[in-house]
C-alpha cells in the first residue's frame, strides 16, 4: 500500500471543518498534559529527554482521571467492522480474537504508535451481523450506545457492505423500489440524524463514510456501485468526509478475482460462489487506508488561509480559519450578485421535487425554525453556556438492550438477567444461543412472558424491537402478539410475523406507536406466540418518542 494508492481512499473532504478544528483541539490538550506529565516523571527521577518512560508510568499517566479525554472515534457497522473471518492469515495463524483483528480494533492502537505511545484518539466499535444502515438509524436516533461508550467526536459509517447485502435487496424489492433508491434514502436518514445537534449547543460529531464494498452479492459489476454513488452523493450534497478503502484496491481485486487478501475469497472451494467477508489482508490494509484519510485530514486543516483581525492572541489566529473563502484585500465586501454566507443547518431533504427554486428558501426557513439548534461555539459561550464536551447525553429509552452491542451483553446469562428485571411473569421463554446468534426465544406455541414498569419515570411512546426473521419448516407461521397496558387500560395491540421467504436470516426493526404514556402511570406489555413454534427478539428499546 503505496502513499499514492492510499491517496486513492480519500474522497471527499468536509465541508464544515469546525468538527476538525475542535477534534485537534482535544487531542492538544491531552498531548501537552501528558507532555508535561511525562517531563515532570523524568525529572524526578533524573531522566535524559531523550530517555524512555517505562510503559506502565505512560499507561499510568494516560488512565489518570485527570487526564483530559482522547478523541473519541464511532464505528458503526455490519458483520465485516466485526471482523468476521478475519482471524483467516494465509501466512501464520495468530489466535487474535476478531474484534481485536477487525480494522477498528487496530485503530487506536496504530495512531498511538503513531504518536509515540501517546493515547490522543481512542475507537469504539458498534457492530452487530445482519444490520445496515437502517438499524444504525435506531441506534443514533435512541442514543443505543454500550454504557461504556461515550458520545463521539468522530462518527464512521461503515454499513456499505450490508447495505448492499442480499437481505437489503430483498427489503428493497419489496418496498417496490430500486436498491439505489433504497440505500440513497437510508444514507440520506442516516446522514439528517447524526448532523442534526440532539439539543442547543451540543455539536454534532464529524461524520465520515467508509466504502469497503468489494463482495459480490451482486454479480454485474456496475451494480456493486449502488453503495459507492449513494456514499458520493450524499456526501456531495451534505459535505461530508469520505473513505473508500475498495477503491484503493479496486484495480487490485478485479485484475485477479481470485486473489483473497483484500477481499473475500470468491474461489475458496474452487468454484465461484458468493463470499462477502474479507480475510486479515484487508483489515490490515483498511487500517492504513484509513489512518491515512485522518493524516491527511489533519494536515489538509492545519494548511487552511487564516484570517487576522489584528485582535487575537497568536493562538487565536492560528484557530480563526476562513471557512467561506480567501480574504482579499482591495476588493469591495458587497459585490453585487456576490455570494453570502450559507444558511445554518443542513440543506433540505433530497427527494424528487426538490427544486433550484425553492432550495434556498427552504434551507433558509428550515435553519431559522431550528436557529437555536444551530448556534456556534462563540454565542454559546456568549450566552454563558458554554460548549458541552463529552457530557452525556440523557437516554431518550427508559428501558434498552440490544444482543451484541453492550458489554457482555452476548451471553444468555447476561440477557436473561436483563430481561428478568422486569419480567413479573414467564411461560417457555429463555435467552438461547444458537447458530452463534443469541436472542429471546420461546419453547413453543403459547409460550408466554409480560414485562412490567411501576410509575414510569418519562413518558413512553414508541416500543421498538428488533427481530430475527428466518426462513424453513421451523420458522413457518411465525407470529407474536404483544398488548401494551397502561392503568387497566389496553394501549396498543399488534401481532408481527417472524419468518419470511428469504433463504437467510435477517434483523428487522419493528417500531410500535403507543401514544403516550405520562410519567408515574404504569406499563405492561404482554408478549406471546400465537403462530408457529419459534421467534427470536434480538433488541427492545422503550422510549419516549
Amino acid at each position: 500500500m503505496t502513499p499514492d494508492r492510499m491517496q486513492r481512499g480519500v474522497k471527499t473532504l468536509p465541508l464544515d471543518w469546525t468538527p476538525v478544528e475542535r477534534g485537534l483541539d482535544i487531542m492538544c490538550k491531552r498531548l501537552k498534559f501528558l507532555q508535561d506529565a511525562v517531563n515532570e516523571y523524568k525529572a524526578k527521577n533524573n531522566l535524559g529527554s531523550g530517555d524512555v518512560v517505562p510503559k506502565n508510568v505512560l499507561q499510568k499517566i494516560q488512565e489518570d482521571p485527570k487526564t483530559p479525554r482522547p478523541l473519541n472515534v464511532l464505528v458503526m457497522g455490519g458483520s465485516v467492522t466485526m471482523g468476521v473471518v478475519c482471524h483467516i492469515n494465509p501466512v501464520i495463524s495468530t489466535g487474535i480474537s476478531r474484534r481485536v483483528c477487525a480494522w477498528p480494533g487496530r485503530m487506536t492502537s496504530f495512531f498511538s504508535m503513531l504518536f509515540g505511545g501517546y493515547q490522543l484518539i481512542e475507537f469504539h466499535t458498534v457492530a452487530m451481523g445482519g444490520t445496515n444502515t437502517e438499524s444504525g438509524i435506531t441506534m443514533w436516533d435512541y442514543s443505543l450506545l454500550p454504557g461504556d461508550t461515550p458520545y463521539p467526536d468522530v462518527v464512521i459509517n461503515a454499513y456499505a457492505t450490508n447495505d448492499m447485502h442480499y437481505n437489503s435487496v430483498q427489503t428493497a424489492l419489496a418496498k417496490n423500489i430500486t436498491l439505489e433508491r433504497s440505500v440513497i434514502e437510508l444514507n440520506q436518514e442516516f446522514v439528517r440524524q447524526v448532523l442534526t445537534p440532539k439539543r442547543e449547543c451540543y455539536p454534532p460529531p464529524l461524520l465520515l463514510y467508509l466504502d469497503d464494498y468489494l463482495g459480490n452479492e451482486q454479480s454485474e459489476v456496475l451494480t456493486t456501485m449502488v453503495s459507492s454513488q449513494a456514499i458520493h452523493l450524499m456526501s456531495g450534497y451534505y459535505g461530508l468526509g469520505s473513505i473508500s478503502y475498495a477503491d484503493a484496491v479496486r484495480d487490485v481485486v478485479y485484475g485477479d478475482n481470485r486473489e483473497s487478501w483484500y477481499h473475500s475469497d470468491w474461489f475458496e472451494k474452487g468454484t465461484y460462489e458468493r463470499a462477502v467477508h474479507p480475510h486479515m489482508g484487508m483489515h490490515i490494509t483498511n487500517t492504513w487506508v484509513v489512518g491515512f484519510y485522518f493524516m491527511n485530514l489533519m494536515t489538509t486543516f492545519c494548511s487552511l488561509p487564516v484570517r487576522s483581525t489584528g485582535e487575537e492572541t497568536p493562538q487565536q489566529k492560528m484557530h480563526a480559519h476562513l471557512h467561506a473563502g480567501l480574504e482579499i484585500k482591495g476588493l469591495p465586501t458587497d459585490l453585487k450578485g456576490g455570494p453570502i454566507q450559507r444558511p445554518r443547518g443542513i440543506p433540505p431533504v433530497l427527494t424528487d421535487d426538490l427544486s433550484l427554486e425553492h432550495i434556498t428558501r427552504l434551507w433558509t426557513d428550515d435553519s431559522k425554525a431550528k436557529g437555536t439548534l444551530w448556534k456556534s461555539a462563540e454565542e454559546c459561550t456568549k450566552e454563558g453556556k458554554g460548549v458541552n464536551d463529552n457530557i452525556p447525553l440523557e437516554k431518550p429509552c427508559m428501558y434498552s438492550w440490544i444482543v451484541g452491542l453492550e458489554r457482555f451483553m452476548d451471553k444468555p446469562k447476561t440477557l436473561t438477567e436483563k430481561i428478568k428485571s422486569q419480567m413479573i411473569a414467564n411461560e417457555g421463554w429463555s435467552a438461547v444461543n444458537d447458530n452463534n446468534k443469541l436472542g429471546w426465544v420461546p419453547s413453543g406455541n403459547k409460550s408466554k412472558f409480560t414485562l412490567e414498569w411501576k410509575s414510569v419515570i418519562q413518558s413512553v411512546r414508541t416500543l421498538t424491537l428488533m427481530i430475527m426473521r428466518s426462513y424453513g419448516e421451523k420458522w413457518e407461521g411465525s407470529k407474536l402478539k404483544l398488548e401494551i397496558w397502561s392503568k387497566e387500560t389496553l394501549v396498543k395491540s399488534d401481532e408481527i410475523v417472524g419468518f419470511h421467504d428469504k433463504k437467510t436470516s435477517e434483523t428487522y426493526n419493528i417500531k410500535i406507536k403507543i401514544g403516550e404514556i405520562p410519567v408515574g402511570n404504569d406499563l405492561k406489555i404482554n408478549f406471546e406466540l400465537i403462530g408457529g413454534t419459534t421467534f427470536k427478539i434480538t433488541g427492545m428499546a422503550i422510549c419516549g418518542h
